[in-house]
């Protein structure tokens, strides 16, 4: 699941009081031999998903990493994570920060606009924002603007305006906070920016299931959706007005793709860029033979396996941690990925910094006997030698695993899951469903013993959105990012003091000591951070995917 994109910001950048500009890049001034050159190109671009979006085409509200690739093309923000990992100005000509740090000035580029036709406002950007903070939101965003001044009084109803937000004038907005709130300039300036005219018309409390405005967004990136068929393929077209420069490629189409055809495809040239992380090595060479070409980069989603808190079964740490050891994890990575990944033993990205180190945490190395012992100190054992443990009562360990649909991986990984709790007399079920009807089931409505899912991230390791006690919910309807409810007073004290410095060695420190608490208390079974690779059309030009930006420059792809 992806909050957001956004970038590491250190200290000494947040520190700056001068304007950064950075002028935007168009390429409507081509030479003559470009020009030719470009009439001969395709005119469109075929990318595989191995999942469906749902349709939530409004990055305010969506949830999920396959709506997200729809929302990067379709929407901009004020700047984009560049192939380095660092901001590069996108939508704003240029922003400033204030001696204190507390107040953030963006400049808006004045010739962006909307998909249709109408300009783009700071006054959108305003509106953005305050949606965040309205108290009717469902979205997850809203700790992105809590601490902007006077949005707890609008989020509580207690103001019909955010005081921190002011429009200059029509491309200058300024945002000031209550206090110092380290992750700022990333987490807004990354988000998606909507259309106040649009929006502005529909109750907020309603957005959810506005289907028509949701799967026909009004953006102002470098596509527009121009149709989209449920679980089969989203149309793009270029927008000509696009603030950098009509896109190269006239059309851009996402197309789902089963996972057991990518290869025949790619091959045959039906599509040209696929996520092939899960295809064979030997399978990657032979489609290198042909012409294509790919490429791998640290992904930001590592894969996991969902504990109900809920359920009085697992509120004994001894059964997570049973089933931690139960796993052969180190043997997914070995098989499954043939080695192009690593085992997580906290739920961070171990590529980034606020990981704990590896000599403070348990790795929960595969052992059998050792998560015998701890069901059996819990109380569950074999009583009556059938094969699966039972409690004092009778009651035996027969549980649902909830798995998506689309990822071989990750479909494979809960068979091996089911394989190795068999060992320790723990029954598993396996309920296969599409990924929209697993995040209803599990994010929205909390029925679930175990599901199998992958958590995004971000380059900020502010673990709020997932791991604060108030980002959890048991109210049935009422999604909840901390999805297995886990609650602890002291996690949550460090992650409010790692909000509040702009120090980065101070953030690591406390983000470390939360990753050693969720490492014993096994807030959730950790299973691996798998590479990512893609593959492409070796004609393809512009091309440039990194960790946080799959689809960076791709107003400037192009197949010639």
């Amino acid at each position: 699941m992806k909050k957001k994109i956004v970038s590491v910001i250190t200290a000494s950048v947040l520190s700056l009081t001068m304007l950064v500009g950075c002028a935007a890049k168009g390429n409507s001034d081509e030479s003559s031999s470009g020009a030719q050159k470009q009439s001969t190109a395709k005119d469109k671009i075929v990318y595989a998903l191995d999942t469906a979006p749902t349709g939530v085409f409004n990055p305010l509200i969506s949830s999920t990493r396959y709506d997200a690739n729809v929302n990067s093309v379709v929407y901009a923000s004020l700047m984009q994570v560049d192939d380095k990992g660092g901001l590069k100005n996108y939508l704003a000509e240029e922003y400033s920060i204030s001696e204190d740090q507390k107040i953030i000035t963006f400049k808006l580029k004045s010739k962006a606009k909307w998909h249709d036709g109408k300009p783009v406002t700071a006054e959108d950007m305003a509106f953005t924002l305050q949606s965040m903070a309205n108290g009717k939101y469902t979205g997850k965003n809203y700790d992105d603007v809590e601490k902007i001044k006077g949005a707890k009084a609008y989020h509580e109803g207690k103001s019909d305006s955010i005081e921190g937000i002011k429009v200059k004038d029509d491309t200058t907005i300024t945002i000031e906070f209550e206090e110092t709130y380290a992750p700022a300039l990333t987490n807004l300036s990354t988000l998606g920016i909507i259309p106040k005219h649009i929006w502005s018309q529909i109750p907020i409390e309603n957005w959810e299931k506005e289907t028509k405005a949701l799967n026909a967004p009004i953006g102002c990136g470098p596509y527009k959706v121009t149709k989209f068929e449920s679980g089969q393929y989203v149309e793009f077209e270029a927008a000509e007005d696009f603030f950098e420069g009509k896109p190269k490629t006239s059309k851009l189409i996402f197309k789902v793709v089963n996972p057991d055809t990518i290869q025949a495809e790619l091959k045959s040239g039906n599509i040209d860029i696929a996520g092939v992380k899960d295809m064979r090595k030997s399978d990657i060479k032979a489609l290198n033979t042909e012409g294509l070409k790919s490429v791998e980069f640290s992904d930001f989603m590592f894969q996991y396996m969902g504990i109900n808190l809920r359920l009085p079964i697992f509120q004994d740490v001894r059964v997570r941690q049973a089933f931690m050891y139960a796993i052969n994890r180190s043997l997914m990575v070995d098989k499954l990925l043939e080695g192009r990944g690593e085992v997580v033993n906290a739920p961070m990205l171990p590529t980034l910094w606020g990981y704990p180190k590896a000599s403070d945490i348990n790795d929960y190395a595969f052992n059998i006997d050792t998560a015998k012992n701890l069901l059996k100190e819990a109380g569950w054992e074999d009583r009556n030698n059938d094969g699966v443990v039972e409690n004092e009562t009778g009651e035996k360990m027969h549980l649902t695993l909830k798995c998506p649909v689309g990822s071989k991986t990750r479909e494979q990984s809960a068979v091996i899951i089911q394989e190795s709790l068999k060992q320790i007399g723990v029954e598993i079920e396996i309920l296969t469903m599409e990924f929209s009807t697993l995040m209803e089931e599990v994010v929205s409505n909390h029925e679930f013993d175990l599901y199998m899912m992958g958590n995004t991230l971000s380059l900020d390791p502010d673990p709020k959105p997932f791991w604060h006690s108030s980002a959890a919910t048991d109210k049935k309807g009422v999604q909840g990012y901390n999805i297995v409810s886990y609650k602890n007073d002291k996690v949550d004290q460090l992650i409010e003091k790692g909000l509040s410095t702009l120090n980065q060695e101070e953030r690591q420190g406390y983000y470390e000591e939360i990753g050693k608490i969720l490492n014993k208390d096994v807030a959730q079974v950790y299973l691996f951070l798998q590479t990512n690779e893609m593959m492409y059309n070796g004609k393809l030009k512009g091309y440039e995917p990194s960790t946080f930006n799959n689809f960076n420059n791709v107003h400037n792809w192009v197949i010639e």
